[in-house]
């Protein structure tokens, strides 16, 4: 009987999906980066078509990264640089990761419609070699943990009809 493969494909792939649950419990760190997003989680009205500064900013040698990103609505992130002569870093839609040089910046959040809008944001200031150590280990342990689930998921469907057709051939 095929009946525990299919059991055993059905506790891998519980496994996989508790780990990638979970995640957030076990993982290094998790708590650490999650924490700064939360803490600057934060809603702005904008008009149409304009712009508002929502952060001004210290980098230095130590925390040198910033991740920014809109939760809801629809706008561009922009970094300027704080020292003049000023010049925008970067303009994005939806998200900026950045590695900058030490120094003052601001953080721009700008509307492109032509309707106000209430734009949803969070950010973080990070080590960039801490920050992208732990997004590589995640996406690491992530994929593993969507392997396992899928191969449990696999294990069982293959098991399952292997099963069917062993009882269609034993009627016969």
């Amino acid at each position: 009987m095929n009946f525990k493969v299919i059991l055993v494909g059905v506790i891998i792939f519980l496994i996989g999906l508790a780990g990638l649950l979970l995640l957030p419990l076990y993982f290094p760190n998790y708590s650490i980066v999650n924490n700064q997003y939360v803490k600057h989680y934060s809603t702005v009205t904008l008009p149409a078509n304009a712009g508002k500064i929502v952060l001004t900013f210290n980098i230095t040698k130590e925390n040198n990264s910033i991740i920014a990103f809109i939760k809801s609505g629809n706008a561009n992130i922009s970094i300027i640089n704080g020292t003049p002569p000023f010049h925008v870093v970067c303009n994005k839609q939806g998200m900026v990761s950045l590695i900058l040089s030490p120094g003052n910046y601001s953080m721009v959040i700008v509307n492109d419609e032509s309707t106000p809008q209430n734009v949803t944001y969070t950010y973080g200031i990070f080590n960039a070699g801490f920050i992208t150590s732990f997004y590589n280990g995640l996406g690491i342990i992530t994929t593993i943990m969507e392997i396992i689930a899928v191969g449990g998921i696999a294990l069982a469907f293959i098991s399952l009809i292997y099963e069917l057709l062993s009882i269609k051939r034993r009627k016969k």
